[in-house]
């Protein structure tokens, strides 16, 4: 099966095609200017591939939480790419991805992603399975989901910051990070996407759109 992964949440985007024997992954250092680069990346991995539009058959991108624009940009083209081929699509939520190359860490894994205003999307897993949902949070309020002198794994694109808060504030706990390189989130979300669609029977409603966790400032009107 032929999977596409787009994933546009931060200052680089990554794209992967999975044909199941061979996998492709182009990763671009836009700086944020992902919209411009985004279809013409897609269409040399697949020419790359060996494929057309066509032959792919399931498209997947991070569900959120996130940044606003990165998960919409991502979400908008995944959803395109489904309607113009008829292939299915599945939206991952965006830390699973994170946590799922650190499943069999002993302890907490924490996965972070800055949320701004002193704040992260946050969740907890042990032993790969989330003991809370995707969280708008703060250090300080994490540390209230964690074991007071347990080992945290702290991964993510802001876990250097998460784990030197953390640290401090817990200082019996062992914290460690590891932040992820620059393709490994779309080849995690094609992964996923294998093996879950195969218990995925809805479709995504034309009308549905990323899990933000938190409204938007012109929601709020901040």
């Amino acid at each position: 099966m032929n999977v596409l992964a787009i994933d546009t949440a931060g200052k680089r985007f990554s794209a992967t095609v999975d044909t199941g024997s061979e996998r492709f992954t182009l990763t671009v250092d836009s700086q944020r200017q992902h919209a411009e680069r985004l279809l013409s990346s897609i269409d040399s991995l697949l020419v790359l591939a060996g494929i057309g539009p066509k032959d792919v058959a399931l498209v997947t991108c991070p569900e959120g939480p996130g940044s606003f624009t990165g998960l919409r940009l991502a979400y908008a083209t995944a959803k395109a790419f489904q309607l113009a081929t008829s292939c299915r699509f599945l939206p991952v939520p965006t830390l699973e991805c994170y946590a799922l190359p650190f499943s069999a860490c002993a302890g907490a894994v924490v996965c972070a992603v800055d949320a701004k205003k002193n704040r992260y999307y946050a969740q907890v897993f042990r032993r790969g399975i989330a003991v809370t949902e995707s969280l708008d949070v703060s250090s300080g309020e994490i540390t209230g989901l964690l074991d007071a002198e347990e080992r945290v794994l702290v991964v993510g694109p802001d876990a250097e910051r998460l784990a030197e808060e953390l640290s401090a504030l817990m200082p019996a706990s062992r914290v460690d990070y590891v932040t992820p390189g620059g393709s490994e989130i779309s080849e995690t979300l094609a992964k996923i996407a294998k093996t879950r669609h195969l218990q995925y029977t809805d479709g995504v409603s034309d009308y549905a759109g990323p899990a933000y966790v938190r409204k938007s400032d012109a929601e709020t009107g901040t």
